[in-house]
């Protein structure tokens, strides 16, 4: 019984435990020390007791230095490179060929106007004497005034008995007709209409305390 009891605890002290995430073992390199001599990723035995095929000997081999062999003395650019070379190369019929008297034309800057003055002062204008003391009338200070538009989206601020839009004397001095006054009446209710009763209540159906 007391074999039990202690398979028991230390079964529940084992599942007490917190979980451990196998998500590290994925994502978390191989702890690498400086100066073990280790790699970063454990290699298997089977891996170091394998022999490297003949394949695999010729691809671990390092590419091999030819700078030992360049030439440092030759020529910038030569004529005989290739198309992604910076220099433009000039095909030899073009040197030979014969410029026409239009293309000559056309190469030639377009010149400036004869009237043109560079490094000219700016003009200053001249205020008459008569300008600098005429009096501006009352037409002009109008003239000179912005142009304001009403605008139609607010309207202005009033009594609140009075309407909304302004209506003119002509119609309030007319007469409804037959037409405008059976327009003008509100829609009546269709004669099945009941309208909600209040609520009454009974002295008798009122339960007492």
């Amino acid at each position: 019984m007391l074999i039990c009891v202690f398979s028991l605890f230390g079964r529940i002290l084992d599942l007490a435990q917190h979980k451990t995430s196998k998500t590290v073992w994925a994502t978390t390199p191989w702890k690498l020390n400086w100066g073990n001599q280790e790699p970063i990723w454990p290699v298997t035995a089977s891996a170091l007791g394998a022999g490297p095929s003949p394949r695999i000997q010729y691809l671990s081999r390092h590419k091999r230095d030819f700078s030992a062999w360049e030439d440092h003395r030759r020529p910038p650019h030569t004529p005989q490179c290739e198309n992604n070379c910076p220099v433009w190369h000039v095909d030899p019929k073009i040197k030979t060929s014969v410029i026409s008297l239009r293309l000559l034309q056309l190469s030639k800057p377009k010149l400036n106007h004869p009237d043109f003055q560079s490094n000219r002062q700016s003009a200053a204008s001249v205020v008459s004497f008569a300008s600098t003391t005429a009096q501006i009338s009352q037409r002009l200070v109008q003239l000179s005034l912005p142009r304001l538009k009403q605008s139609n989206i607010c309207c202005e601020l009033g009594r609140p008995e009075e309407s909304i839009w302004t209506v003119p004397r002509a119609a309030r001095k007319t007469t409804a007709s037959a037409r405008v006054e059976r327009l003008a009446t509100a829609k009546q209710l269709s004669k099945d209409y009941i309208a909600p009763r209040e609520a009454t209540w009974s002295r008798k159906k009122v339960p007492s305390s």
